[in-house]
């Protein structure tokens, strides 16, 4: 069995992102802080609709962490049990 770490290389300034559970995001924020600029029209749009998406999911899952998961809140109000 074979473990192939992967790694990432900025295509504007060639950092080096290490493998890890975040490095999609570690590279989205870097090109964010560090390369919107130079990014073109098209890519500023696709960039900011992924961080659009990502605000979204990070606000519900603290909305989730706080007020419990709607299923369940909706479940227990409703049950004859």
């Amino acid at each position: 069995m074979k473990l192939i770490l992967l790694k990432m290389k900025c295509k504007y300034c060639k950092k080096v992102f290490e493998e890890n559970d975040d490095l999609i995001l570690d590279y989205f924020y870097h090109v964010d802080v560090h390369h919107y600029h130079s990014l073109s029209g098209d890519e500023k749009v696709i960039h900011d609709v992924r961080k659009k998406m990502i605000k979204s999911k990070t606000d519900y899952d603290v909305y989730k962490k706080t007020n419990g998961d709607s299923d369940l809140i909706f479940n227990k109000q409703n049950s004859d049990i």
